[in-house]
């Protein structure tokens, strides 16, 4: 039998059962991964090709593209690296009788190992160790027992609940929650319908891209009308009203407030599997605002449609990438029998993986199945656990930073290179123009969490206590963290040790707010720059909010190197507008510092204000201009400046 004659009975049995399969190969060497990929596409012609390297594919970053849309055969070509959030959405597109192609990178991973391991454990998930064997493969799911499975009538019993409710209750924000494949899409077309709209009369559909909103506007049979959610906000015509949401995990958190602030939001659906951009922690945050701010009613959906429930591939996918929360067992009392445990995550048992993985999505962090990945395979990742014999009660996930290479220092700190891996030094190297943090090594917490039971109870101080005690052993020259600015997350980071160094001035698409970095000296050295940085960090903020600015500013050590990193052109005038009014203030006659361009010292006035004011024809004219004023007074000095 023809191989393409195996593969169409394969497809017929797959189809007749309405599960799907899942076929690896792991080639050697990259010139049999190319023939691999090569005999695959001439295989299946009309397989969705995702890759991470070949140009005329579609990019496997662009995974999120797919959602809500269904396909019969999909390849994932791996080169580079195994990116694990694309592995589980695109999952999750394919129906009954689908088929999933997977070709993973050449050489070694714990866990690409994971992977290879687990499809030992499925049966319709295949390990092809190379081309020559996928006829066996082939004919060992041919004759796997697979029972019959017809397709589901529409609406199905429990989307016809849902539907009931929402058309009952047209008043209330209707929340519908469910993993992929469950009907939500059409869940919320079916409503729309039968709530009576029509073309006549639609209603508004937004989604994080058109093509996520297809199968609800499908069903919606024309009563309703997709807008982007970015077109929505700055079109107040449109405010009040009635809107859907499809997708809403892949859009940001304080987006979808705005849409539920200047809309009557009748329906949100979303899958919470971490894969879609806000992470596990979404339906939590969200549903918690959501019930704060309007009448909320939550529906969930369980049974597979796009799938078999005896499909083996969704529970092989949540295993493998640990995408559901496993139970806590509860602590016992905690004041005296834990202990503190540095590790990579490779080296833990699965028992404790789990566990691991679990306190992180429990936090509500944007977490994602590349998290998983990340802490397996890079050797710079690793886990400070404090346990209570094998129960771990909190997590610190920390990430080794610098020294970044001699000849790589100018290019990041001109703002020519950025460096994977290096956030901290590049942050704060570049953007305060500090080469000395490029040499250091630090340890960056990536992540903190504890036992949901053991929550402000100190957890988080002492496992930081003892992160701050095993640097001090490694030669490390600074501790520091990234995080986004909120009341309660600032209120913690504010007993930790470390202090504020830097904070953005842009919000974050994903998560709204306003990044910041703190850091802590391990050395002299460090110490006193990271005590400067704070000063002038500390100052800034003053100047933001209008409050009276100390004057205690080491101004060679900080103020001046923004200044010339502006006067050089790596910075941007925002990063440099309170440290020319502070060298002013301090150093300068009056009459220079009124004789600057109108409200360039204001806060309040952005950049693109400032040029309108000014009366400049663009922006890049008038940052320039002022690079050339703050360069000449560097040079001649507050005289002749």
């Amino acid at each position: 039998m023809s191989l393409q004659a195996s593969l169409a009975l394969v497809r017929h049995h797959l189809k007749t059962a309405r599960q799907r399969a899942v076929f690896i190969f792991s080639p050697d060497h990259d010139h049999e991964r190319a023939q691999l990929r090569d005999k695959l596409l001439e295989l299946t012609p009309n397989a969705l090709h995702f890759s991470d390297t070949t140009a005329d594919t579609k990019a496997i970053h662009r995974y999120r593209d797919v959602l809500g849309q269904t396909y019969d055969a999909v390849l994932l070509d791996y080169q580079q690296l195994i990116h694990a959030d694309a592995l589980a959405a695109v999952t999750g597109t394919i129906r009954g009788g689908g088929i999933l192609w997977v070709i993973l990178p050449a050489g070694s991973s714990a866990f690409k190992q994971r992977l290879l391991q687990s499809a030992e454990e499925i049966g319709l998930v295949r390990h092809v160790g190379h081309w020559q064997h996928l006829p066996d493969h082939l004919a060992a799911v041919s004759q796997t027992h697979l029972p019959a499975s017809a397709a589901p009538d529409l609406p199905s019993a429990s989307q016809a609940q849902v539907i009931s409710q929402m058309t009952k209750y047209k008043l209330a924000t209707h929340l519908l929650l469910a993993d992929r494949g469950r009907g939500k899409s059409t869940t919320l077309g079916l409503a729309i319908k039968a709530a009576g709209y029509s073309s006549a009369k639609p209603i508004l559909v937004t989604a994080p891209q058109p093509q996520a909103a297809a199968t609800l506007l499908k069903h919606a049979a024309g009563g309703a009308r997709f807008r982007a959610w970015d077109r929505l906000l700055k079109d107040s015509s449109e405010f009040g009203a009635e809107l859907v949401i499809d997708e809403a995990a892949a859009i940001p958190l304080h987006i979808l407030k705005q849409l539920q602030q200047h809309f009557r939001v009748w329906a949100i659906a979303t899958t919470v599997d971490g894969y879609e951009g806000c992470g596990k922690g979404f339906a939590l945050r969200f549903l918690t605002w959501l019930k704060q701010s309007c009448e909320c009613q939550q529906h969930q959906l369980t049974e597979p449609l796009r799938w078999s429930t005896a499909d083996a591939v969704e529970a092989w996918l949540n295993q493998v990438l640990m995408l559901k929360l496993a139970p806590l067992k509860k602590p016992q009392a905690t004041s005296g029998q834990v202990r503190w445990h540095y590790v990579h995550a490779s080296e833990l048992s699965n028992a404790l993986l789990q566990q691991v993985m679990t306190l992180l999505l429990e936090a509500h962090y944007q977490s994602s199945p590349n998290d998983l990945r990340l802490l397996l395979d890079d050797p710079a990742q690793h886990l400070g656990l404090l346990l209570e014999d094998e129960l771990v009660i909190g997590v610190c996930w920390v990430a080794q930073e610098g020294p970044i290479e001699l000849e790589l220092q100018q290019p990041v700190l001109r703002g020519e290179r950025r460096l994977k891996g290096q956030l901290l030094p590049q942050a704060v190297g570049f953007y305060r123009q500090q080469p000395d943090c490029l040499a250091w090594r630090w340890l960056r917490i990536v992540r903190i969490a504890t036992h949901p039971e053991l929550r402000r109870q100190g957890i988080g101080r002492r496992m930081l206590t003892a992160l701050y005690q095993h640097a001090q052993t490694q030669n490390i020259d600074a501790l520091g963290t990234s995080f986004g600015i909120t009341p309660a997350v600032e209120a913690f980071w504010q007993t930790s040790g470390l202090v504020e160094i830097r904070r953005g001035q842009k919000k974050n698409m994903a998560s709204g707010a306003v990044s910041a970095i703190w850091a802590q000296g391990l050395t002299t050295a460090s110490c006193s720059l990271i005590k400067a940085l704070q000063q002038l960090q500390e100052a800034e903020l003053c100047w933001q909010r209008g409050q009276t600015v100390p004057l205690n500013l080491n101004i060679d050590t900080t103020v001046v190197p923004i200044l010339r990193g502006f006067a050089q052109g790596y910075l941007p005038l925002s990063n440099a507008r309170f440290a020319w009014w502070y060298i002013l203030r301090q150093q300068a006659a009056h009459s220079v510092l009124a004789a600057q361009p109108r409200a360039l010292f204001d806060p309040a006035i952005d950049n693109a204000a400032l040029t309108q004011i000014n009366h400049a024809n663009s922006r890049a004219e008038f940052e320039n201009q002022l690079r050339e004023i703050v360069g000449q007074y560097l040079h001649y000095g507050p005289t002749k400046g």
